[in-house]
């Protein structure tokens, strides 16, 4: 058994009563605020080595994004998402605070910054996009993986995810904290989530962001490549770039260490 998955079990979730209902997180550390957002095939365990090693610096929340953990569904976009993310915000944070949004999590992060630019110091956006901008709804690729999570058992599902997400050579370890995190996704939220995602199309406003924002990508990253991450680049007023090299699409476990490096030395960063 992993570290991450010692510490999952030593920290319960939370669960507040939102608008929408519930929405369950995981807590931890005192310091600058941070919000950490998942991806589509995450939940807030995708955090626990953030929560466990920042600690001492920093304030830190992972939620479950709504239909995600034990958080009740609330609705079918990136807005819907970031309402709730806002809601939560205002009712847990102390002001504003720093956003990690990883993939999905990334497309919520920016439409809080859009919508609520005083809740957002500092914004990190990894492994992230714009948004597809489809009009006809998903494409075949997202409606093959959710035919997958309502066919499959759950675990073939995570190990399907996991392979995706992961470079080639990836320790045995590992694999398994990832496919064990994807095997938790509940129907009614990766299909909400994937519709935002499909659907979405941040571009016209990014320049609203008015947020110092960092983009990480990873070079081994098949799944939200730096080509994806392009207009981010070119469009968020003030934006730094950092690529990972060696890593796939969950830097945050692959390599913690420093994953959580340059987090440090954007969050922190006097200014």
């Amino acid at each position: 058994m992993s570290e991450g998955t010692n510490m999952e079990q030593q920290m319960p979730r939370s669960i507040v009563r939102l608008a929408h209902g519930r929405l369950s997180y995981l807590e931890n550390g005192s310091g600058t605020p941070v919000l950490f957002l998942h991806g589509l095939n995450g939940n807030g365990s995708s955090w626990v080595d953030q929560l466990s090693a920042l600690a001492t610096s920093m304030k830190m929340w992972a939620w479950d994004a709504p239909g995600y953990g034990q958080s009740d569904v609330a609705g079918d976009s990136v807005t819907d998402l970031a309402k709730v993310a806002i809601e939560f915000l205002e009712t847990c944070g102390p002001g504003p605070v720093n956003l990690v949004g990883h993939s999905m999590g990334g497309l919520v992060a920016m439409k809080i910054a859009i919508m609520k630019p005083e809740l957002v110091k500092r914004l990190v956006l990894s492994c992230t996009h714009p948004g597809h901008g489809l009009t006809d709804g998903a494409n075949d690729r997202y409606q093959r993986r959710l035919r997958e999570l309502e066919e499959l058992p759950k675990q073939e599902y995570g190990r399907r995810r996991a392979k995706g997400m992961l470079p080639e050579g990836t320790s045995e370890v590992l694999f398994q904290r990832v496919a064990a995190i994807a095997a938790e996704s509940r129907p009614d939220g990766v299909v909400n989530a994937a519709w935002a995602i499909q659907t979405a199309n941040l571009i016209p406003e990014l320049g609203k962001i008015q947020a110092p924002t960092l983009v990480v990508t990873c070079d081994k990253d098949s799944v939200a490549p730096l080509k994806k991450a392009e207009p981010l680049l070119e469009h968020i007023p003030d934006v730094q770039h950092v690529e990972l090299s060696g890593l796939g699409h969950a830097p945050y476990l692959e390599d913690a260490e420093r994953y959580n490096s340059v987090l440090s030395d954007f969050l922190l960063a006097n200014g």
